[in-house]
């Protein structure tokens, strides 16, 4: 079987980076870069919330 896509939830804590609030865009993206290099596969991100 193979995916197209794969979901990871992450908490708002682990997206906040140093700040005290809100969600750290470079936090995002190094996440999604961790994530998506061992496969060598694009990373896009989001939120839901808009």
């Amino acid at each position: 079987m193979v995916y197209k896509r794969v979901l990871l939830k992450l908490s708002g804590e682990a997206l906040m980076g140093d700040q005290g609030y809100g969600i750290d865009p470079a936090i995002v993206q190094s996440i999604a870069t961790d994530v998506a290099e061992p496969q060598g596969i694009g990373c896009r991100h989001g939120s839901g919330h808009r």
